[in-house]
């Protein structure tokens, strides 16, 4: 089902697949792996040009790399380069290590202490140019925005505590492939001619679909998968996991900071006790597909399709509403 929130432009939907997944509106899994594209080596900490790419060649971002700059808002992909962000803005924004405790905090509090504003997660500025993920930043390529998504989710995780390694979010091939097939079945006929299925259902075909939801559980056959995976990679399956579509992320949003409409607005709406936030602080791997809703629009959405999956953490938190729960009893080193 997909469900609007509380209309802050998103939509967080959940996956109508088999199988118990995170316990949350959000959970549910056709949702398996997710998908990529091998080029260069090593997950994650190597330098750049050694990064292993996760989002597929097939994925269509040229215009994410040319609206950003029409008009001259914008001078970069770096948060500096993001035209409408002044520097008193940034610096109000900056994080002094507080570790923010969601059982003690109402929910607009906890939402503006890890969203200053639906463009600046708390600390993110400092964490980009502390890694600097991007080798060029009016041309980050493909493996260096997947490599900057992991380090700003884990980052996301920090601020509540969760810095562990066992907490420390992870890219997986399959969920990035099966992101993007989840929107090419949504947003085109590519794939309906040899899989023919139920409309709006959520393998699909979609087109003259309402259904926000529809393509999450839609996997092709090996061979059909292969183009969008590293050579010898095994076959996507579905597995346990989650699926949240965000239409909150703009096309022509810098890259440092395209991602953070889908969670703000989602953390603003649900709290961090919404279904569809769980999985951002909770999932052990994970995938992004952004698809520009309309090319010619310099305004257009970049929905998010973010697909979950791997263990699920236990919350360190619990939520107040829950009469056993006592606020100064949670967190990491505590027994909620």
């Amino acid at each position: 089902m997909a469900v609007s929130l509380l209309g802050l432009g998103v939509v967080a939907c959940s996956d109508s697949g088999s199988g118990n997944g995170d316990g949350d509106p959000n959970a549910g899994s056709g949702n398996g792996t997710g998908g990529g594209n091998g080029n260069g080596g090593g997950q994650g900490d190597g330098a750049a040009g050694s990064l292993l790419q996760y989002t597929p060649n097939q994925a269509k971002w040229d215009t994410f790399a040319s609206k950003p700059f029409e008009g001259g808002t914008n001078s970069a992909h770096d948060p500096d380069g993001v035209g409408w962000i002044s520097p008193s803005d940034w610096a109000a924004a900056t994080w002094d290590g507080t570790i923010y405790n969601p059982s003690r905090m109402s929910k607009a509090d906890f939402a503006a202490a890890i969203c200053p504003s639906v463009d600046r997660v708390r600390g993110i500025r400092e964490v980009f140019y502390r890694h600097k993920p991007f080798a060029d930043n009016k041309n980050p390529t493909k493996a260096e925005i997947d490599e900057w998504h992991r380090i700003a989710i884990n980052h996301v995780r920090a601020l509540i505590g969760y810095t562990t390694e066992d907490r420390q979010v992870k890219k997986d091939h399959c969920m990035f492939a099966r992101s993007l097939w989840g929107d090419e079945r949504k947003f085109t006929t590519l794939w309906d001619a040899k899989y023919p299925g139920t409309l709006g259902s959520a393998a699909g075909p979609c087109q003259g679909s309402g259904n926000a939801h529809c393509g999450a559980s839609f996997i092709p056959e090996l061979a059909d998968q292969a183009p969008y995976l590293p050579g010898g990679h095994a076959a996507c399956s579905a597995t346990q996991g989650s699926e949240g579509v965000f239409p909150a992320p703009k096309s022509n949003i810098p890259w440092s900071i395209k991602w953070s409409r889908a969670l703000c607005n989602t953390l603003l709406a649900e709290g961090f006790w919404g279904g569809h936030v769980g999985p951002w602080f909770h999932r052990e791997m994970f995938g992004f597909s952004f698809w520009d809703s309309d090319p010619g629009n310099n305004n257009s959405i970049a929905t998010l399709r973010a697909k979950w999956t791997g263990k699920l953490m236990p919350s360190l938190y619990c939520d107040p509403a829950d009469a056993a729960c006592d606020p100064n009893k949670t967190g990491p080193g505590s027994s909620p």
